[in-house]
């Protein structure tokens, strides 16, 4: 196989994630993996990658390895996920929250209208029939005590309308309260004991453990993926293989990626148990050291970085709201110094001045910072914040490309135009529903959902769940537009019977779909990084040419506030030193000085003498800006 690299990011879209596998599988014929990440479904798509990924650079490395691992487990894998029922069997709800479970698959499936609104009024009866009972009688009571039989009569209707009310109250704060107990979701990912298949964090441990080759006690950490064994040729960096993922901390109200950096987070055993296989539990339970103790509780500090398992991670990214519990971490509230008594033993022979003296103030006693109060940091998925995070592995002027798939759900004029492709041949509409752009002037169009309904009812509600995904995605839309990323982004289309909410498709769509990723993935077999490369280094220039004459401005004395004159100089002489971040030596001031000059000096000379590299670079125009990491 050729030396060809590439990253590859997935989007989000639960069931969608069935183009995945295939799309990895035809890229790997072409290229070697050395970054790939994802979100929600695409976080599982990711981790199941870079397992298959790890796994074959073993292969090549002559490690003794079981027949499936690598890619040829990651083709039963995409076996597995398109057969019918497969999927279906590893949404497991917890006990009490079935009812809610079908009935939250019903109202998102393929299912008429007449027939969603029937079981959308049934479900009332089946979660809360005893409150609704209990409402009817006690209001058929009062008929009855104010008028007789005849009262009962006049007030049969309003009474079975208003028990019907208590029954929908009854019913959501029962599913409210199921749904807490199991972690803010119906279903927590792990198998239910009446289960005869295994749910979907059961299956994936085991499908991460088999594609990688690691034994089942010992978990695939990151850590794993970054000392894989290397290709022969392979370009040098810290990192064989980079795993990231985006989950969303609603608690902070802000996105994080996976893995974490030097985090302080800590977990609890029981709630862990809840979510992730025993053994994987053993193991952090091992790896945290002693936990801490507050109000009775254990504490486990959750390793990170390279340390944690690709599967609490995946986890974390996945946790579709409501559908799938969320992740509870847990963080310092509160600190207090305290100091406890030390057993008393004889001084060692190499102690010095400083702790004798540190004894003597403390009393004998070990004094420090301790943690006296926990408090609770919900993770949920990834996709609220960053449902296609093309930004992960980014870089001014990449050494290979970063390719993205992108799930389109196609609406009115393009959908039929997607289902006239049928008429040609199966093949034809395979082709139709999977576009990468060839040309530098595609793929820059904004895209467009019809908001107008027959129905005002209809119409007001697209209208509200486009201002949501306008919220959730406007970012991503935005940057996948953009030159130098939309050349590397193949756009799947789905119809509306394709992935999403649909749990449980027929074999025909599994089979559609799973061919539309072998589709997506042969289409970037003959991408040309030789263009890609050029577009993103005309970008750079353009970028930096405006940066460098916005900061030569700055030096501009008609463009300056007098009232400022202190912060112009501090940074361009070092007087008057700054307030903060000060830099530690005088070669680094030095440093700092010269690099200021020299920007100044670039873009005082662009402005007067040009030339204006901004002409003729693609559109729309990129800006450096200081944006925070996350």
């Amino acid at each position: 196989m050729a030396d060809k690299y590439c990253d590859l990011v997935m989007k989000g879209g639960i069931t969608s994630g069935i183009v995945y596998p295939n799309a990895v599988l035809s890229l790997a014929r072409e290229y070697r993996f050395k970054n790939i990440g994802g979100t929600s479904a695409g976080a599982i798509a990711a981790a199941v990658a870079a397992a298959a990924a790890l796994g074959d650079r073993r292969r090549h490395a002559g490690e003794a390895v079981d027949a499936q691992v690598g890619f040829p487990g990651l083709s039963a894998v995409s076996a597995q996920l398109s057969t019918r029922g497969f999927i279906y069997s590893l949404f497991q709800p917890a006990h009490g929250a079935r009812t809610a479970y079908r009935l939250l698959v019903m109202l998102t499936g393929k299912s008429s209208v007449p027939r969603k609104i029937a079981c959308l009024l049934a479900a009332v009866f089946a979660i809360a029939p005893l409150e609704l009972l209990a409402a009817l009688i006690g209001l058929l009571g009062i008929g009855w005590l104010a008028g007789g039989v005849a009262g009962v009569w006049a007030t049969l209707l309003p009474s079975l309308l208003c028990a019907y009310g208590a029954g929908v109250l009854a019913s959501a704060l029962r599913v409210a309260r199921v749904a807490r107990r199991n972690l803010l979701g119906l279903c927590n990912g792990s198998t239910q004991a009446d289960a005869a298949t295994p749910a979907l964090t059961d299956w994936l441990h085991d499908r991460l453990q088999a594609l990688s080759g690691k034994p089942p006690g010992q978990p695939l950490t990151f850590g794993d993926l970054h000392q894989a064994p290397r290709y022969p040729g392979e370009p040098a960096g810290a990192q064989a293989i980079s795993l990231q993922m985006i989950t969303t901390c609603v608690s902070h109200t802000e996105p994080r990626t996976l893995p974490f950096t030097a985090a302080h987070f800590w977990f609890l055993r029981d709630e862990f148990a809840q979510l992730f296989p025993a053994s994987v539990v053993e193991w952090l339970v091992a790896q945290a050291g002693a936990p801490e103790q507050v109000d009775g509780r254990a504490y486990y500090r959750l390793v990170d970085g390279d340390q944690l398992p690709v599967l609490v991670a995946t986890r974390m990214s996945l946790s579709f709201p409501l559908l799938i519990s969320a992740v509870p971490l847990h963080e310092p509230a509160r600190r207090e110094r305290r100091c406890e008594p030390q057993p008393e033993t004889s001084a060692p022979h190499d102690s010095n001045v400083a702790d004798s003296m540190e004894g003597l103030t403390s009393g004998g006693q070990s004094c420090g910072p301790v943690i006296t109060a926990f408090r609770v940091c919900w993770f949920s998925d990834g996709g609220i914040s960053s449902n296609f995070p093309i930004h992960l592995f980014d870089a001014a002027l990449p050494r290979w490309p970063t390719f993205g798939i992108n799930l389109v759900y196609p609406r009115h004029a393009d959908a039929v135009s997607v289902l006239d492709a049928g008429r040609h041949g199966v093949q034809a509409q395979l082709e139709q529903a999977v576009f990468l752009p060839t040309e530098n002037r595609q793929g820059w169009q904004r895209s467009y959902h019809a908001i107008a309904r027959p129905l005002a009812a209809a119409e007001m509600s697209g209208f509200l769940f486009s201002i949501v995904s306008t919220m959730q995605n406007w970012r991503d839309v935005l940057q996948a537009r953009a030159p130098g990323y939309r050349d590397r982004i193949v756009h799947v289309s789905l119809q509306g019977d394709e992935g999403g909410m649909n749990l449980d498709m027929p074999q025909d769509v599994l089979s559609r779909i799973a061919a539309k990723g072998s589709v997506a993935g042969e289409r970037f077999c003959g991408f040309s990084f030789q263009n890609h490369y050029w577009i993103r280094w005309r970008n750079l220039a353009s970028a930096y040419q405006r940066y460098t004459l916005e900061i030569a401005r700055t030096d501009d004395p008609a463009q300056r506030v007098a009232a400022w004159r202190d912060a112009y100089q501090s940074v361009a002489t070092g007087e008057p030193p700054p307030p903060s971040y000060r830099l530690g030596s005088e070669d680094k001031r030095r440093a700092s000085q010269q690099l200021w000059r020299l920007m100044v000096e670039q873009g005082q000379a662009w402005e007067d003498l040009g030339p204006d590299l901004t002409d003729g670079a693609p559109r729309p125009l990129p800006q450096m800006k200081v944006t925070p990491m996350y």
